[in-house]
């Protein structure tokens, strides 16, 4: 697989309208057909990681320029030039307007153009940067196959109070907010919380704040949903969380740290889902890590474990990729929710991680009730 170019460029955050503004941001995508179904449809699905937004996984598509959605794809995914007029053939003309105003695109003469992306994602619109890595800033992490993983496999139920560790764009604080009282976003990157603001102003969501901090280092309380995906990628040349990517020289110092504070900070009734990469020595067990990171406390669980192996992983994001051994290497969302009756159980259900249906839907909800 190619390694991501690299570009060095600086990019403006995205703008929050006034709320008639982002409305009109939102109805106009809504209006086209711009939807995961429908990207689907048009780029196909890797059963793995879901539609292939990514070029590198997508089948050959030719793009049909009477159509709507596929214009928005080579706009805000793809980020090819498109001719303003054609695409206010499908919208309106308020829409382009918008569009320019909160910096989603700039237009030059005819020409739209845009160095953000923006996906649909289970109902939701979100905003990120390019998937190109960019030296001239710290990224926003583009929506990969696991931003759609961890939002399919999050069962949708009543929640009080969830919190998003590493937000990144906000997708899943923003996903959160159609089922919980408030939401709590946190990242500490500035521009990941910028984009968070937007994201949840463009989808509407008034019960999700974002704040900056270190983890849980400037947040008070605990939550009854605990959701994350840190960075994970070991990275010899990038300290922990200097980016979207580094988890650090062994890919777990951010990935550790969050597991430690689950018993403090999840909730008696809570659950806590965690997407990453978990790059084991050779013959470790990942139940084995996790029960070291909760202190001997596995057993106060009940663990789905949604993780399969993955010992050929390419890292095309680090400058020095790791050339080891990673036989016991896997990938997934672990959902631990906690027991205080002694019935504690770890049970593998990822299988070949095979989630996502031919409408990028997924199949899969963690649901601890059922197994």
């Amino acid at each position: 697989m190619d390694r991501i170019p690299s570009i060095s460029e600086n990019v403006a955050s995205p703008v929050v309208l006034a709320p008639a503004g982002m409305a009109i941001l939102r109805q106009g995508l809504a209006a086209c057909g711009y939807t995961r179904e429908n990207c689907a449809r048009r780029l196909g699905v890797f059963p793995r990681l879901g539609v292939n937004f990514w070029p590198a996984l997508r089948r050959k598509w030719m793009p049909d320029e009477r159509d709507a959605v596929d214009i928005l794809l080579r706009l805000l995914i793809d980020g090819e030039d498109i001719n303003a007029d054609h695409l206010k053939q499908f919208t309106s003309a308020a829409f382009v307007d918008a569009m320019v105003a909160s910096g989603l695109t700039q237009l030059e003469g005819e020409t739209l153009r845009s160095r953000l992306c923006l996906f649909p994602c289970y109902g939701k619109y979100i905003v990120t940067d390019r998937a190109c890595k960019n030296t001239a800033m710290n990224q926003v992490m583009w929506l990969w196959g696991e931003s759609f993983i961890l939002g399919g496999l999050v069962p949708r139920m009543q929640r009080e109070r969830a919190i998003d560790v590493g937000s990144g764009s906000g997708v899943h604080a923003i996903l959160a907010a159609s089922h919980c009282r408030e939401v709590l976003g946190v990242d500490i990157n500035p521009r990941a919380i910028e984009f968070g603001r937007f994201n949840a102003a463009l989808n509407g969501a008034s019960n999700v704040e974002f704040a900056l901090s270190d983890l849980f280092a400037m947040v008070e309380g605990d939550c009854d949903l605990m959701l994350a995906n840190p960075p994970y990628i070991p990275d010899c040349t990038a300290p922990a969380g200097e980016n979207f990517w580094s988890g650090g020289e062994q890919g777990t110092a951010i990935l550790r740290r969050i597991v430690e504070a689950i018993p403090e900070r999840l909730a008696e009734t809570g659950t806590a889902h965690v997407i990453a990469l978990y790059p084991l020595q050779p013959g470790r067990l990942l139940k084995d890590e996790f029960d070291r990171w909760l202190g001997g406390a596995i057993g106060g669980y009940q663990v789905l474990d949604h993780t399969w192996p993955v010992p050929n992983y390419q890292d095309v994001l680090s400058e020095k990729p790791i050339d080891g051994d990673k036989s016991s290497w896997r990938f997934g969302v672990i959902s631990l929710r906690r027991t205080n009756n002694g019935s504690g159980w770890w049970k593998q259900v990822g299988g070949s991680g095979l989630f996502f249906n031919s409408d990028g839907s997924c199949r899969v909800v963690a649901d601890h009730d059922t197994v």
